[in-house]
């Protein structure tokens, strides 16, 4: 009798042993799953917001463009940031020129002195396109034959990494200082629009949840 009540014990707590275990298991699994799951939807919410960063650049790029066209500097105007401005960049000899504006009515383009606004004489249509940059050779660049150089043509809005490495302002005869303004601002920049027909470049930043434009590239490629 006794016996067989020891064996009662040995089975009741081997039981025991093998559902704690079977609950620990259970527990790990789960456990598991949920950080799968977690890391599986992580590139899933990056997406979602840049998708979401995308179209509210979209909204705001619509606003500056329509602005452009209808010669509104007062909305212009409000894509340049009153601490950083907007640097213009030309080429008018062999190397680049570099001009902070923080008041576009005030700037005159070094092409026959004119505005800022008549930009919109060339930069007609600009239907935005979230993809890499098409490639770009002179050799394909006619203007009689109105093909642009570049492998595709449109309106293309990327990220602005090439940009923020090309160093125009290394060559743009800037002070130290000058250099160091643009080099802070760069940071900021988020998206970069490229017009193929005219190779002019729009680069934006977002600051104090405002979409500003910070640099605008106007050189003709393959003309130096």
């Amino acid at each position: 009798m006794q016996k067989l009540l020891w064996l009662g014990v040995t089975l009741l707590l081997a039981g025991s042993c093998t559902s704690e275990d079977s609950k620990t298991e259970n527990k790990t699994i789960a456990e598991g799953t949920d950080s799968l799951e977690a890391v599986q939807e992580e590139p899933q919410r990056q997406d979602t917001k840049s998708t979401i960063d995308t179209i509210a650049f979209e909204i705001a790029f619509e606003q500056f463009f329509t602005a452009l066209q209808t010669s509104d500097t007062a909305t212009i105007n409000q894509f340049i940031d009153p601490e950083h401005g907007l640097w213009i960049i030309e080429q008018p000899g062999a190397l680049p020129k570099m001009t902070r504006v923080k008041d576009i009515s005030t700037f005159k383009r070094e092409y026959q002195d004119r505005s800022f606004l008549t930009i919109r004489e060339e930069v007609k249509t600009c239907d935005l396109k979230a993809e890499t940059w098409p490639t770009f050779d002179c050799a394909d660049m006619d203007y009689d034959k109105k093909t642009s150089g570049y492998s595709k043509d449109g309106c293309f809005v990327a990220s602005p990494g090439k940009f923020q490495k090309s160093g125009y302002w290394d060559y743009a005869s800037l002070s130290e200082s000058e250099i160091q303004t643009i080099k802070a601002t760069l940071p900021f920049l988020r998206k970069s629009v490229l017009h193929t027909a005219t190779s002019f470049e729009f680069h934006f930043g977002y600051i104090d949840n405002h979409w500003r434009l910070l640099f605008t590239k106007l050189i003709y490629p393959c003309s130096a």
